[in-house]
């Protein structure tokens, strides 16, 4: 296999699969790439075996062929070539690529190209469109909910849920619970948990294309997702997700508007003296004031009042401040609702409005 392109093109395609390709090297085959020169493009494959990804690449193919190289390396040694200077890769045999670009070569080890996992068959998905901006924003509004406990297996992903009418995203890790909905017709029913990684992923390459729609399609026990000429194809997370609508409360006793930027501001001075692992803060909810209120033998203590719109009797109320700026960190609305019962009951974080698109739901701490 011998091909000839510019190291940007090579750069680019290959910063697309750093974070899919396995690091811990349980099976080396996994921290590499595959390449399949053909025509005058190639074709780009990486997996986990969890994740699976397929992109092209504009190159000009002097001799077709298949190649695996390592992932980290190889992307490490093109990104050090001078910006836009021709880069050819060669291998003659399955032991060995080499990497020319000027005066500077390179050879480096390639394993057997027939040993790499492929890809299920995504020629035979049924594809559905959603809007890839609405689908990138509903990511980034739950994708941080999600958990990081390896032994809550179903809290790790988050919840997607579509019917021809609207889609509806859900993530939890039992202390907080993230829930955005968009009337985006699906065109079919679907209920699956995608893990993290595998939105994440999406989102970059959402974000990197100019195309306007990403397509979706259920394949078997996986998810694939498309958006243009390149391809992500996802293993689906098995088991049931909590039923979430019974942790969200219905009615609320007290109710808080305060000004997104200033609350969030103050949750990161009043933090600073809080503990680094708990981030515990009090928050004091009185008329037309919320104070917030941290205090650490070892660190000190902090108060802010700022100014906000109260309906009910005075409470105070205990918080893990991160929980909060996760929170506020995905919301762009001007103001925030707060809407709250008692200091041992979860509340919940929305924009104002009588039909918001996304809420959170927070558990209170003792504090």
């Amino acid at each position: 296999m011998e091909l000839t392109t510019s190291q940007d093109i090579l750069v680019r395609g290959l910063q697309k699969i750093q974070g899919i390709v396995e690091r811990k090297n349980t099976l080396p085959i996994l921290s590499h790439f595959l390449l399949t020169a053909q025509d005058d493009e190639t074709i780009i494959h990486a997996t986990d075996l969890e994740l699976g990804y397929k992109g092209y690449l504009d190159t000009t193919v002097n001799k077709p062929g298949t190649a695996t190289l390592p992932a980290r390396k190889t992307y490490d040694i093109l990104r050090e070539l001078p910006a836009g200077v021709q880069v050819t890769l060669t291998v003659e045999n399955q032991g060995w690529a080499y990497i020319s670009a000027g005066s500077a070569k390179f050879k480096v080890p390639c394993l057997p190209a027939e040993e790499y996992p492929a890809l299920p068959p995504v020629e035979e998905a049924e594809f559905s469109s959603l809007d890839s901006e609405v689908f990138e924003e509903m990511i980034r509004q739950t994708i941080f909910a999600t958990s990081h406990d390896e032994t809550r297996y179903t809290l790790s992903g988050v919840l997607m849920v579509c019917d021809s009418k609207e889609l509806i995203m859900v993530a939890t890790d039992g202390h907080r619970l993230a829930h955005t909905r968009r009337p985006v017709p699906f065109g079919r029913d679907l209920r699956v948990i995608v893990p993290r990684k595998a939105l994440e992923e999406v989102s970059r390459f959402a974000a990197d294309s100019e195309e306007k729609t990403v397509d979706v399609a259920p394949l078997q026990n996986h998810l694939v997702f498309r958006k243009g000429r390149t391809t992500l194809v996802t293993r689906l997370i098995e088991g049931q997700f909590p039923d979430y609508e019974g942790v969200v409360p219905k009615t609320f006793q007290r109710h808080a508007k305060v000004e997104h930027e200033r609350l969030t501001r103050a949750l990161r001075r009043v933090s600073l003296l809080s503990n680094e692992k708990t981030k515990p803060v009090r928050i004091k909810f009185a008329p037309d004031t919320l104070t917030l209120h941290s205090n650490t033998p070892e660190m000190g203590e902090a108060t802010e009042e700022i100014p906000a719109e109260y309906q009910g009797e005075t409470m105070d109320m205990g918080f893990n401040a991160r929980y909060l700026l996760e929170a506020l960190s995905v919301t762009t609305d001007e103001h925030v609702v707060l809407e709250l019962n008692d200091p041992l009951s979860p509340g919940i974080i929305q924009p104002p409005g009588d039909d918001p698109q996304y809420f959170y739901v927070i558990m209170p701490m003792r504090v």
